[in-house]
């Protein structure tokens, strides 16, 4: 009988260490996806000579001299996220709008790691993984805030979905009517650095537990 309580004991304990490296994988995955991922894109955008932030897309870099160095920066940060996403669907509370966000986060990480395979030459498969990840990214934050009953998080997440949204949908056509050229690049990067905050103080939660 004793030695029944200590194998099920150990095998708690084994589950229990087993979900604690779990959710402290996707938390660093989610930081370092996010961080790398922005500083391959940004050194991409000072290497290639061409790349003007009045002129071009981030994906333009898909395509020129510093190709492999963006499109790895896509796969590496698409993957990154995913395992991210996952530990959100595992470790979040069960709701199902808190669920059906991180599925929406897990899709977008998808979509991510598809831009680099992608790139903007073969246009019609780069403008679906590339709008998907710039809608579904913003619309799991948003479930996630409807779901959630933490104050802190669903404030956040209604900040940053929405202003995710404005920096992809509003921000380029006010661009278009100011009198001197922006370049689509710079929604992006706009839009990035929103889902970036969102993604590391949410990876700091998995961290923690």
């Amino acid at each position: 009988m004793n030695s029944y309580i200590v194998m099920v004991i150990i095998l708690a304990a084994g589950q229990l260490a087993e979900e604690m490296k779990f959710s402290r994988l996707a938390g660093t995955s989610g930081i370092l996806g996010s961080l790398l991922s922005l500083v391959m894109v940004l050194s991409a955008t000072f290497l290639s000579s061409w790349f003007s932030w009045r002129a071009n897309a981030l994906s333009d870099l898909g395509v020129g001299e510093q190709a492999a160095l963006f499109n790895s920066a896509m796969l590496l940060g698409g993957g990154l996220n995913f395992l991210f996403a996952l530990g959100l669907y595992k470790y979040l509370p069960i709701d199902r709008l808190v669920r059906t966000g991180s599925l929406s986060l897990i899709g977008s990480s998808v979509c991510l790691a598809l831009i680099g395979v992608f790139p903007i030459d073969n246009l019609i498969m780069h403008a679906i993984v590339a709008l998907g990840y710039f809608m579904l990214t913003p619309a799991g934050f948003l479930l996630i805030g409807f779901g959630t009953k933490d104050r802190v998080i669903s404030k956040l997440s209604f900040a940053c979905g929405i202003a995710a949204l404005l920096a992809i949908l509003v921000l380029p056509l006010i661009f278009f009517v100011l009198p001197f050229q922006v370049g689509f690049a710079v929604p992006e990067l706009t839009e990035s650095v929103v889902i970036l905050i969102w993604t590391i103080y949410m990876s700091t939660k998995l961290l923690r537990l």
